[in-house]
């Protein structure tokens, strides 16, 4: 049997998920205040509920408040990943910039000793 305090125990549920993720996305501090400050707002957001479960308006301002959340970490991975994408092909851009570098330094005759 379904009740409000089910939809309370998933949006709790989740925060936790939230907040077991969230020390782990390795991000710049100001960001990680960002983060950490959506976070406050979504648990915020569930305390308001636990006074009125069956009020919809207080159970889409705490879904609402933890999709920031998970919006937030997905767009921090997606900076984290794309960052290290740039990382590795700016490697193998020196890699291969050394290697043409050592190929004209062969290249050129070098004066008799």
């Amino acid at each position: 049997m379904r009740t409000p305090w089910t939809a309370v125990d998933g949006l709790i549920q989740e925060l936790g998920a939230i907040r077991r993720i969230a020390p782990h996305v390795p991000v710049h501090e100001p960001s990680r205040a960002v983060l950490d400050h959506a976070i406050r707002e979504a648990a915020e957001a569930i305390d308001f509920i636990i006074d009125a479960p069956e009020s919809l308006e207080r159970l889409t301002a705490a879904r609402d408040a933890l999709g920031v959340c998970e919006e937030m970490i997905i767009a921090l991975e997606g900076q984290i990943a794309r960052s290290l994408r740039a990382r590795h092909r700016a490697d193998a851009l020196r890699v291969r910039a050394l290697g043409l570098l050592d190929d004209a330094r062969a290249a050129v005759p070098h004066p008799a000793e």
